[in-house]
């Protein structure tokens, strides 16, 4: 275990002397995750009759099952939301948002124990830390400190009620709703998640920018990656080629990963705190959307078809 954790040092290290190719490492996997959710697309497209046929037997059954009655009978309210949901609705949307909370949650509660004690990731923490300082330039510090500003509180504010008075604008009210109570609400779980492991963030005899509060987790990633990640699933819902969706989504997922990039570069955050962040934004989007997906599908409409919003 102490050879893995000198090995996973040695990397850290290494990797944090040259933070380009920490950045390239980071893009890469990101578009890893971009091919990745192309190709489960493709192959859901694929396979898309005869899956929606299976779950359009089972949701059936299930809801003809006596328990399911019982259950119907009492709770009347959350009984109509499911019956407005088509079958295929309700497996695309919301089993595949409950895929993505229940695997962010898993990595989020394993970062969260790993630096809450004395696992091999705090000892990458602090190397990658080091390194990256050691290795800083003024005019990288210079570039990623104005960067960084664009991730911040009052940027997001600004960006919010632009998108916002948007959608409004186009009469699209459920969705100004969601996308206010998604980006302040996960604005709040942040404060509380940091609150709860107060973790200190990282210090250096001169420090190349300072930052108020706890660590863990960042900000800047979780807010960047609820941002993006509703401006994406809004794109995906009004953008009609998949040329179009695609490029969004690519850009959408760089400029979160180089937001936490520029959290590390700059000091202010350990990996682990960026890592953190993102998975806790993944399991906020995931629990946003499927509100507006239930939202914007009403009583009285035809097929399961959502309502305009």
């Amino acid at each position: 275990m102490e050879a893995l954790d000198l090995r996973a040092d040695q990397l850290a290290s290494a990797v944090g002397a040259r933070p380009v190719l920490l950045l390239a490492l980071l893009l890469a996997g990101t578009v890893g995750v971009l091919l990745g959710l192309v190709a489960v697309a493709r192959l859901s497209e694929r396979h898309a009759r005869a899956l929606w046929g299976r779950a359009a037997r089972a949701y059936r059954a299930a809801a003809e099952h006596p328990i399911t009655q019982r259950l119907s009978a009492r709770f009347p309210a959350i009984a109509r939301v499911l019956r407005d949901l088509s079958a295929s609705e309700y497996l695309v949307i919301h089993l595949g948002l409950g895929l993505a909370l229940t695997l962010a949650a898993l990595v989020f509660v394993a970062i969260a124990e790993a630096v809450s004690g004395d696992a091999w990731i705090v000892q990458v923490d602090l190397a990658l830390a080091r390194a990256l300082h050691a290795s800083s330039s003024s005019a990288g510090v210079t570039a990623l400190g104005a960067f960084t500003r664009l991730g911040s509180g009052w940027a997001l504010t600004v960006l919010a009620i632009v998108v916002a008075a948007a959608l409004l604008m186009r009469r699209h009210r459920v969705l100004a709703v969601g996308w206010l109570i998604a980006l302040a609400g996960g604005g709040l779980l942040n404060q509380a998640l940091k609150a709860l492991f107060a973790r200190p963030r990282p210090l250096f005899d001169e420090p190349l920018a300072v930052a108020a509060g706890w660590s863990f987790p960042s900000g800047h990633s979780m807010g960047t990656f609820v941002t993006f990640g509703m401006l994406s699933y809004l794109g995906l819902l009004f953008l009609q080629t998949l040329r179009a969706r695609l490029a969004l989504v690519a850009l959408a997922l760089s400029w979160t990963v180089a937001m936490g990039f520029s959290r590390m570069y700059l000091g202010v955050h350990y990996l682990s705190d960026v890592l953190a962040g993102f998975a806790a934004g993944s399991m906020w989007l995931a629990v946003c959307i499927s509100g507006i997906e239930v939202a914007r599908r009403r009583p009285g409409r035809a097929g399961g078809q959502p309502l305009p919003a």
